[in-house]
């Protein structure tokens, strides 16, 4: 298998979310002596908080649209398609719910080998507000009739392979799990990087929690398990991330009367030197696909509370044997998980020892291997 794969990796943008980093970590470590990788977007880059770490080889190519109307809608799908057929990929492989119909409906017209990549848990997605805009028709019947196209699917969490096959009629055999990676090395280095913030200084507990403000992160519950916690003991509580939910969680942190314990920092480019400096780290919520920053924060010897949501905590933390695992929407579990650890250092020191060695299995290079084999088998079985 000496010939070269010419892949087509789509995704809509590089903003700070999770699916892209994996999708900026597998480009950067993909191997291009088997790979010769194309990145195809639908909206800048200049701005990304990835955009440093790219490859330098890669080339990449935005399919852009003036404004959000229907008409450069279309005219985007149009030059998505021009794309194509200008590159002629051996295969696309894409990330998302939006782009992968995109990328199977290119397949059905040039008959190019497709792989798709669901990150959530998409029957919880579609309930949202958010999900249900996410595209023009019915979410469900789209999955449902294009789904079936695609040469293969990854899911990033056993959960994830679950909830396609019972809510979506997706084929068992079609759906192979690859786990999202995590970059052990430059995360053990950024964690080295000071900090300079009060609430390092007082010598107080400080619990970390990092995700976008939106609903599904459940950080509104969090609040209110947080003013349990300090009903009880000091402690402070810090959230790295931004978004639409910001103004109603500064409103409920003053209705709790806990606002001068709580620190909103937005999205921060290392997370990592905050969350290594944290006593405990939590993720409160209400269903995921598979959250990267339990990894993370394992690999950066903190420990983790977590709510046992749809798909993903009970799996990276094998059952509970590596972090707490709590009931979603239950602010009272939540605050009695979070006691639990800032009182036990026995615990917490036990859980960062587990923690740390769990986070090694999910390796970059390793993760990077399965996506290069997956694509390079796709090709080749095809030929």
């Amino acid at each position: 298998m000496a010939d070269k794969v010419k892949a087509l990796f789509f995704i809509p943008s590089l903003e700070g979310g999770g699916a892209e980093r994996v999708m900026t970590a597998i480009l950067i470590h993909i191997g291009s002596d088997r790979i010769e990788p194309v990145l195809v977007l639908l909206y800048q880059y200049e701005h990304s908080p990835y955009k440093k770490d790219l490859p330098g080889y890669l080339k990449i190519i935005v399919a852009e649209r003036a404004s959000d109307n229907r008409l450069d809608k279309i005219k985007q799908y149009a030059a998505f398609m021009k794309i194509i057929f200008e590159e002629k990929p051996h295969i696309i492989i894409s990330m998302l719910t939006h782009s992968n119909i995109m990328s199977i409906s290119a397949k059905l017209l040039f008959r190019k080998r497709i792989i798709i990549g669901e990150h959530n848990t998409l029957s919880e997605v579609i309930k949202t507000e958010e999900g249900r805009r996410m595209l023009w028709f019915s979410t469900t019947r789209l999955v449902k009739m294009f789904y079936r196209f695609a040469d293969k699917i990854i899911a990033v969490s056993e959960g994830v392979k679950a909830d396609l096959v019972e809510e979506f009629n997706v084929l068992p055999r079609n759906v192979n799990v690859i786990y999202n990676p995590i970059d052990l090395k430059r995360i053990s280095e950024l964690c080295n990087d000071p900090v300079e913030h009060i609430f390092f200084r007082e010598g107080t507990p400080v619990i970390l929690s990092v995700g976008r403000l939106v609903r599904q992160k459940g950080f509104d519950i969090l609040l209110r398990a947080f003013s349990r916690v300090v009903g009880e003991m000091d402690a402070r509580l810090m959230i790295l991330g931004e978004g639409p939910e910001r103004e109603s969680l500064v409103r409920l942190a003053k209705e709790l009367a806990i606002t001068e314990k709580v620190s909103l920092l937005g999205f921060q480019n290392n997370p990592y030197k905050f969350v290594s400096k944290g006593h405990v780290f939590v993720l409160p919520s209400r269903y995921e696909g598979f959250p990267m920053v339990i990894l993370e924060a394992m690999a950066c010897n903190t420990p983790v509370v977590s709510t046992d949501c749809k798909s993903g905590p009970r799996e990276i933390l094998e059952d509970g044997k590596c972090g707490l695992l709590v009931s979603p929407e239950d602010p009272d579990a939540l605050s009695m998980a979070l006691l639990k650890l800032l009182k036990d250092k026995k615990l917490r020191e036990r859980f960062s020892r587990l923690g740390k060695k769990r986070a090694g299995e999910f390796n970059i290079k390793k993760i990077a291997r399965q996506y290069e084999d997956m694509i390079y088998r796709s090709v080749f079985s095809a030929k």
